[in-house]
């Protein structure tokens, strides 16, 4: 039997090196840090039943590990009751004066993109399969990148999404710094593996060719799965050289130049990558997914939308096994339904995509734990949808690193067009991007950095 090493190497969890036959994590519990499954497992005939002792800090070298659900979050949870109005006369240019933020880069969620769907991702693929219609096919791709995204603009407006309104807004907070930008061009809005991890690189080549430093922060606003984007990007600048290798061997990607320019940016870098340094990293109804490197970054925090429903657990979610009920769905009536139902199992592969999906996948969920069944479960089939709905029973609603912040909205009065209150807006995943809520939404993230002393 091998020593076991002390280091808290992943959210919630110790590292065990090379036991035979032992699972390669072992679940820390919430009130310490004895490993409680170690006494089920055997080596050589040696029961192990050991007490270890790991760094309670946040994890470093998370190397691309996937959440476990449920979370066990490495800082404490913290409950607020915003409302959207009181913040005239609120000094927000102290995003720039007292934090030192160059530029606050706002990123859209899933299917909010140049191509949610892969329309145009599939006609290039035919371009390229069929010359003879080359032409014609990559003229209808590059009209469906150019219009997708304004139309798409036009038809949800702020609701879950960053509209040039809400970078306007933001601007006029803020002052003449930091510049508020959307990210441009911007990312496919597809959902699943390779998309996020476009996401990332594409981030990544911003903020090199923006020298964003210690002396240069920056910050990202990402709603939604651009969070998981963002939970990518941490891995990619904390910069563990076998990890990143492994990485952009599975994708394949060096033929498309952002891909090739980002990993030439990590290979000629030290570890961490200095960008990590001043960057920021707020996400808005982040889906639990993918872990948090948090040598990827200086800052980061998440803001979820919650009301809570259980006096034992208050920071666990309505769990979405069994389903809840339309009404209450509809009502969000347990905050954000959309961040809860967004967990590993959720993603839309995409022909063109498949075969990077599936390379990521072997790294993005290579230990994703097979969750235990119970009757409700276990006859359910396929597997993959077996183990979805066991993972929704977690009522996983923290991210395991980071700051989370748990906001329950007082209505506001604005409605759509249907009457439904933008608060309740689809299901509560569309409140973080209005207009309406942005001054409560900077001045909770300021007020926390505050708190947390997290100056230059």
């Amino acid at each position: 039997m091998k020593i076991p090493v002390g280091k808290h190497a992943y959210p919630g969890f110790v590292r065990i090196a090379d036991f035979d036959n032992v699972a390669p994590y072992h679940r820390r519990q919430s009130n310490g840090f004895r490993c409680q499954s170690c006494v089920e497992f055997k080596s050589g005939g040696e029961q192990l039943g050991q007490t270890f002792v790991v760094n309670q800090q946040m994890p470093l070298q998370n190397c691309f590990h996937h959440q476990i659900y449920p979370t066990h979050p490495a800082e404490p949870v913290s409950f607020h009751r915003l409302m959207s109005t009181g913040f005239d006369g609120a000094s927000f240019d102290a995003l720039h004066h007292q934090f030192g933020i160059q530029e606050v880069v706002l990123v859209h969620g899933t299917f909010l993109g140049s191509d949610p769907f892969g329309i145009a991702e599939t006609l290039g693929a035919i371009a390229d399969g069929v010359p003879a219609l080359s032409v014609p096919l990559r003229a209808a791709m590059n009209a469906l990148l150019e219009r997708t995204k304004p139309l798409t603009d036009g038809i949800t407006g702020d609701i879950a999404n960053y509209t040039q309104d809400f970078a306007d807004h933001f601007q006029q907070l803020v002052g003449d710094d930091p510049q508020i930008t959307r990210l441009a061009p911007t990312w496919s809005g597809q959902n699943h593996h390779f998309a996020r991890a476009d996401l990332a690189v594409r981030l990544l080549c911003r903020l090199q060719e923006r020298q964003v430093s210690e002396d240069s922060q920056a910050m990202i606003w990402g709603h939604s799965h651009a969070g998981n984007g963002m939970a990518i990007l941490s891995n990619l600048l904390a910069n563990d050289r076998e990890s990143v290798e492994r990485f952009f061997t599975a994708t394949a990607a060096d033929h498309l130049p952002h891909w090739s320019n980002a990993r030439q940016i990590l290979a000629g870098s030290s570890s961490p990558h200095p960008i990590a340094r001043g960057l920021t990293l707020v996400t808005f109804g982040t889906p639990v997914r993918y872990g948090w490197d948090t040598a990827g970054c200086r800052r980061l925090l998440h803001v979820l939308h919650h009301r809570n429903y259980s006096e034992t657990n208050p920071a666990r979610c309505q769990p979405m096994f069994p389903p809840q009920r339309l009404s209450d769905v509809l009502t969000a009536r347990f905050g954000d339904w959309v961040q809860a139902f967004g967990i590993a199992g959720t993603d839309l592969d995409t022909y063109v995509t498949s075969t990077q999906n599936n390379r990521l996948k072997q790294i993005l969920e290579a230990d994703l734990i097979v969750p235990e069944h119970g009757l409700d479960t276990r006859f359910i089939r396929p597997e993959g949808i077996r183990n979805l709905c066991a993972r929704w029973k977690t009522g996983t609603r923290c991210h395991a690193d980071g700051r989370n912040l748990l906001v329950e909205y007082e209505p506001s009065g604005r409605k759509l067009l249907n009457a439904v209150p933008v608060e309740e807006s689809l299901f509560g995943h569309g409140v973080y991007t209005t207009t309406d809520w942005l001054p409560a939404h900077l001045s909770l993230v300021m007020t926390e950095m505050t708190s947390q002393g997290l100056k230059p």
